[in-house]
């Protein structure tokens, strides 16, 4: 794959990067503060960073515009707000079931039918405001309101995550349908609704997003007894083996799809860029795992030792070759 292509697939995420950051600054930050007004509450500190820096800003202009440049074709200014919204539903649902503890069926309800639920909590009057105003404009109403539904139903499982019997294939079932539940919702709010085989390359893609996404939140999941594929690891070379394969065959998903060729190669690079962060993380661990001589006990271990700082010059300049190296992988293992 030629170095025209990467340079033009990052270009394409930076623009997309400083065309919502400045939507951020004319609509989301505006809107954050007249619903912290409009029902006399706020948004916790970091809730509101994770909301301007990652689910308003990374989610819209990384993923939902790379979904529509695979098509040929850029965000319209309705998608762009039906996407930044729900990146403030996203974090807002947690709260649901963290802060407010509200009982499935009042969570259901918001879903399906928001504006017949009464709200009490900040978080619950933002989310069914949110909901409402998506329900009335996604265009595929039925779509979206299916993949809403597979969103909920995996937030209710993830609950069994607490529970130290809990298998290492449930962990498994858990781990890829959350990531791929919120990967395809966003794509849902979209003019055009991803199909099955669509659905079918954004599944390995959540997934793998969420396995990368417990690998660098390993510190605040041992921190809250959340157990997760990453923490409970006997084998480090395993599970990164494991995940590479799991990225060959997002490749090959991608590669198949019915559009431009160009167009998926670019796909395939942008979508390989976090999975190529996790790689240098499991990097880490199994250099740390070698070190032990056996299975790594993350309760008994230090911070320092859960954390992958990725700002180190020697992380970067793996982060680069992995981004190379998962583009590269053959479509079969050894030709097969």
């Amino acid at each position: 794959m030629s170095v025209l292509s990467y340079i033009s697939a990052f270009r394409n995420v930076y623009k997309e990067i400083k065309i919502q950051r400045q939507y951020n600054q004319d609509f989301l930050v505006p809107y954050l503060n007249e619903l912290e007004t409009k029902y006399n509450g706020s948004f916790q500190p970091e809730q509101k960073r994770k909301i301007e820096k990652y689910y308003g800003l990374f989610i819209t202009s990384f993923l939902c515009s790379s979904y529509k440049r695979l098509q040929s074709k850029t965000l319209t200014p309705e998608e762009r707000k039906r996407a930044t919204l729900f990146g403030i539903l996203t974090p807002v649902g947690d709260d649901l079931f963290d802060i407010d503890k509200l009982d499935i069926e009042s969570i259901r309800t918001i879903t399906f039918a928001p504006e017949s639920y009464a709200a009490t909590t900040f978080s619950s009057h933002v989310a069914k405001e949110i909901q409402t105003y998506l329900l009335q404009h996604v265009p595929h109403k039925t779509i979206y309101l299916e993949a809403s539904k597979n969103v909920l139903d995996i937030q209710v499982e993830t609950m069994k995550q607490t529970n130290p019997a809990i298998s290492k294939e449930a962990l498994e079932r858990i781990t890829y349908t959350k990531g791929a539940a919120s990967v395809i919702i966003y794509h849902q709010c979209l003019d055009d609704a991803a199909d099955s085989q669509m659905q079918e390359v954004l599944f390995l893609i959540g997934s793998l997003y969420q396995l990368g996404n417990d690998i660098f939140d390993l510190y605040k999941d041992v921190r809250d007894n959340i157990l997760t594929l990453v923490n409970t690891c006997g084998d480090f070379n395993a599970l990164k083996q494991n995940f590479i394969e799991r990225v060959r065959l997002q490749n090959n998903k991608i590669m198949a799809l019915p559009y431009n060729e160009k167009n998926k190669k670019e796909f395939c690079i942008v979508m390989n860029t976090i999975n190529a962060r996790s790689m240098v993380a499991l990097d880490q661990f199994i250099k740390l795992q070698k070190k032990k001589a056996s299975k790594i006990d993350w309760w008994k271990m230090e911070r320092k030792d859960m954390i992958c700082d990725m700002e180190k010059p020697k992380n970067i300049l793996k982060w680069f070759y992995y981004i190379w190296k998962l583009q590269m992988l053959p479509p079969t293992p050894e030709g097969e």
